[in-house]
C-alpha cells in the first residue's frame, strides 16, 4: 500500500512539473506571437563572451584507413548512399558495374561484411561465399567491347521499323492491284 501511495505521489509530483512546463512554454509562444517587448539580453551576452572558453583537450590523430577499407566505405556509399553523402572518390568503372549489377540478396551479402573485408574481395585478396567473381580491369574491357560490337553487327532499331513499313506498304500495294485487276473483268 505505501509503494503504491508513493507511487501516485511521484506521478502527481511529475505530472505539476509537466504541466508548469507546458504553461510555461505556451506563454513564451504567446508572448513572442502577441509582440510582448523582449528583454534585454545584452549583458547576458557581454558576460558570456568575457567568459573564456575552456581549453579543448588535443585531439588524438585519426587512425590512418588503409585502402582495402577506403575502397569498402566507397563501395557501401555507393550502394547506400548516407544522407545524400556518396563515396569519397568514384569508384573504379569495372568494380561500379560489378557493384551495382549484384542482385538484391547478392548485395545484403556484400554489406554484411565490414569494409576492410569488402575491400579486399574486390581486390581479388579474399572472398565472400555466394558472390560472382570480380572481373579484373580487362575482363570488363572486353565485356564493354564485345556489348559494343553486338550493337554494331545488329540492326538499329529505327531501321527495323522503317523496313517493316515499307514491307506492309508493298503488301497493300499488291492487294489494291489484285482488286484492281478483278474489277475490271
Amino acid at each position: 500500500m505505501r509503494r503504491l501511495m508513493r507511487l501516485i505521489m511521484a506521478t502527481l509530483a511529475m505530472a505539476r512539473a509537466l504541466v508548469w512546463d507546458g504553461v510555461s512554454w505556451t506563454w513564451r509562444v504567446t508572448r513572442a506571437i502577441l509582440g510582448a517587448p523582449s528583454p534585454d539580453v545584452s549583458e547576458a551576452l557581454a558576460e558570456a563572451d568575457a567568459i573564456e572558453a575552456p581549453v579543448a583537450a588535443p585531439e588524438a590523430p585519426a587512425a590512418k584507413m588503409t585502402p582495402h577499407e577506403r575502397l569498402g566505405l566507397d563501395v557501401l556509399a555507393t550502394l547506400a548512399p548516407f544522407a545524400g553523402g556518396g563515396p569519397s572518390e568514384p569508384l573504379p568503372s569495372h568494380l561500379e558495374h560489378y557493384v551495382k549489377g549484384l542482385t538484391v540478396t547478392e548485395r545484403v551479402k556484400l554489406v554484411s561484411k565490414f569494409p576492410d573485408h569488402i575491400g579486399r574481395f574486390l581486390c581479388h585478396r579474399d572472398t565472400i561465399p555466394g558472390l560472382p567473381p570480380v572481373p579484373t580491369v580487362a575482363q570488363h574491357g572486353a565485356r564493354i567491347l564485345n556489348l559494343a560490337l553486338d550493337l554494331r553487327d545488329h540492326e538499329r532499331t529505327e531501321d527495323v521499323e522503317e523496313a517493316n513499313r515499307a514491307f506492309s506498304l508493298a503488301v497493300i500495294q499488291d492487294l489494291l492491284d489484285d482488286l484492281d485487276e478483278k474489277l475490271a473483268v
